[in-house]
């Protein structure tokens, strides 16, 4: 992931924290923004992001965005690289991506009462993550900044890391080229969920669109063919990363994801006729 250039005139940080503070005090939360994880019940939901809904790529944005690639490269046991929309000329093009949201699972409480399990060799129960990462700044020390990371509990099937890793890990430094003042006014703690219901070839509608030689070559990794990272914030989920066996992965925090059920019929006209077809 590229690290965005910091702005760091006094005057725009200190009407960013002006704002941030009375976003605090009013928060606001938009469905067409997010998925509710209070009223998604368990419907499985369908939403999609459209080219031309998104925000800036700041270096806020970036920070967040490369805690991530620093956790997954762990995990993985290998060096990943999320690509951005702009890294790989998405931002010029017109394209629509169309995601469905896992419902929200049931307790397994929810049993018939009198009902005994039978006694079978399970592996031990799934559990959030959290991750240390010692982040750097261009000179000084480094600031420690967590990122907790869930399963999906609408997911059908729980990734093996929620099983195997120890929940508190450590990882080394984070190396980025920003100053001690910038990352100090960071948030310092992520909440994301993971799943892997995406199908292999999820960005399937983007590859007309890409310069293949912009790809790198970990896009084969298998562990991250229809991986979905969401942010949980303020009770909403939102997609954050999206894994595919040819683009790799791609960082989509920056986009606003739409409520598919309030599509025209252009719009679902425009999804049927942007499908990939592979030759």
């Amino acid at each position: 992931m590229l690290f965005i250039e910091a702005i760091n005139r006094t005057g725009i940080q200190s009407n960013a924290k002006k704002l941030i503070s009375r976003e605090k005090k009013h928060p606001t939360i938009s469905n067409k923004d997010s998925v509710d994880l209070s009223s998604a019940g368990h419907q499985v939901k369908e939403i999609h992001l459209d080219s031309e809904e998104k925000v800036q790529l700041t270096a806020s944005t970036s920070v967040f965005a490369n805690l991530i690639e620093h956790v997954l490269s762990h995990v993985m046991g290998a060096k990943l690289h999320l690509h951005s929309p702009e890294e790989l000329s998405l931002d010029t093009k017109e394209w629509k991506l169309f995601l469905q949201v896992p419902p929200i699972s049931t307790e397994d409480s929810q049993k018939t009462a009198g009902y005994i399990e039978p006694e079978i060799h399970r592996q031990p129960p799934a559990k959030q993550l959290i991750f240390h990462i010692p982040v750097k700044p261009s000179y000084g020390i480094s600031i420690e900044m967590t990122l907790l990371l869930s399963p999906h509990h609408g997911s059908p099937e729980t990734p093996s890391l929620f099983h195997t890793l120890p929940k508190e890990n450590w990882l080394p430094v984070l190396n980025t080229p920003y100053s001690p003042d910038f990352l100090a006014q960071q948030l310092t703690h992520y909440h994301i969920l993971l799943d892997q219901d995406g199908e292999p070839d999820q960005l399937s509608p983007l590859y007309s669109h890409i310069n293949q030689s912009k790809i790198t070559a970990n896009r084969d990794l298998a562990s991250t063919s229809g991986l979905r990272i969401w942010r949980a914030k303020n009770k909403t989920l939102t997609p954050v990363v999206l894994g595919d066996s040819e683009i790799g992965l791609l960082f989509v925090a920056h986009y606003k994801p739409l409520d598919g059920s309030t599509m025209s019929d252009e719009e679902r006209s425009f999804q049927a006729s942007n499908l990939y077809t592979k030759a």
